[in-house]
């Protein structure tokens, strides 16, 4: 099935100013998607409902062999049955009719372009690439449909719940020529987040092991490892015996409180020494200073667990102090192929609540 999901919007050839673009919804995901995959050889010579269980686990292997009777799974083109035993290198594709995904913001912003890159702000809530149940409505997915750009590849990534500034290749070629040496090309990364308390300004504060104040900055060097074998697999924590190295530098940029006045909170500027997984927010955490809305880092990820099972209600989002966690891209320095000096690139492509707190942040406000 081919869906047009454009619907109207166009942009200008060469057009490098700030464009945003509103109204394409979760409601353009098409009625049934079909995915393909090849058997691998750990799963040669199982039978089909059995192999597909055990590489995609989103489905029971009961519940892939009631897919496989009802017709929606075919083996090498041809409808697969129950007792069929895969082969390496055989062809599966998994027919999903009337298919829907969770509703995801899909609007962005054109920071730059040229003929091999895209620079563009990312709004939070949407993922960048596809996860277990979102694959038509992922960042990427949407920039390809909408700039009619078939091989455009993210360069670097966003967790669904950041925002902010990307760097993408216009084909697959120049992903390819680059990559390798893009700590040539993405200089800096430098990010906004919104933190509860009162963030340390002077060097008389008391700081925990693997952070030091250098110049007025706060750096952190917390090794982190993710939590294997705990409820939150995907948390990470300091280990200074088993920790990759880690580097963020932190600057006070504001002290505030909340619409209500009753909550101190910070802005803080925060810049990638090196680039570990959740490593602002694990170091955030660490300082005692966990980032609004983080439902993993803030209040030892009770939250996190809690929506697991249910959703959210608003008491819960006011003791995590936001909706959305505030945490924001803020600005990337590049120097693209052919550009003589390097360049920052700013995106404020907030969130509401994150906006309140950080529309009046300046550029001057930099490192």
């Amino acid at each position: 099935m081919h869906v047009e999901c454009f619907d109207g919007l166009s942009r200008r050839d060469n057009d490098i100013s700030r464009v945003y673009l509103w109204g394409m919804t979760n409601e353009c995901a098409p009625g049934e998607m079909r995915f393909e995959s090849e058997v691998r050889s750990e799963q040669r010579n199982l039978p089909i409902a059995e192999a597909l269980a055990q590489r995609f686990t989103y489905h029971s292997r009961q519940e892939w062999e009631a897919r496989v009777l009802a017709g929606d799974v075919l083996y090498n083109d041809s409808p697969a049955s129950p007792e069929q035993v895969v082969n390496t290198g055989d062809r599966l594709l998994y027919i999903v009719r009337n298919y829907s995904e969770p509703s995801v913001p899909t609007h962005y912003e054109i920071l730059f372009e040229n003929e091999e890159f895209l620079v563009v702000g990312k709004p939070a809530g949407v993922p960048v690439h596809h996860t277990g149940s979102i694959f038509w409505n992922t960042f990427a997915s949407i920039l390809r449909r909408a700039l009619k750009l078939e091989e455009l590849i993210p360069m670097h990534r966003l967790d669904r719940d950041t925002s902010g500034v990307m760097l993408f290749a216009k084909s697959q070629d120049t992903s390819k020529r680059y990559q390798k040496s893009l700590q040539h090309i993405v200089l800096r990364k430098i990010y906004l987040a919104v933190v509860d308390g009162d963030f340390p300004l002077a060097e008389t504060t008391t700081l925990p092991p693997g952070a030091t104040w250098l110049e007025g900055r706060l750096q952190v060097t917390i090794p982190l490892r993710e939590l294997a074998g705990q409820a939150i697999r995907v948390q990470m924590v300091p280990d200074f015996e088993t920790g990759k190295p880690c580097l963020t530098t932190f600057r006070l940029l504001q002290h505030t409180t909340n619409s209500a006045g009753t909550r101190r909170v910070s802005i803080v500027e925060c810049e990638l020494g090196t680039g570990r997984k959740h490593q602002i927010r694990a170091h955030l955490a660490a300082l005692g200073y966990p980032i609004l809305g983080d439902v993993i880092y803030n209040h030892g990820g009770q939250y996190y667990l809690k929506r697991c099972d249910t959703p959210l209600d608003a008491e819960d989002y006011q003791v995590l102090g936001a909706r959305m966690q505030m945490l924001h891209a803020w600005k990337l320095e590049l120097q693209l192929p052919g550009m003589r000096e390097p360049k920052i690139f700013e995106s404020r492509i907030f969130t509401d609540e994150m906006a309140a707190y950080c529309a009046n942040v300046s550029a001057r406000n930099t490192l």
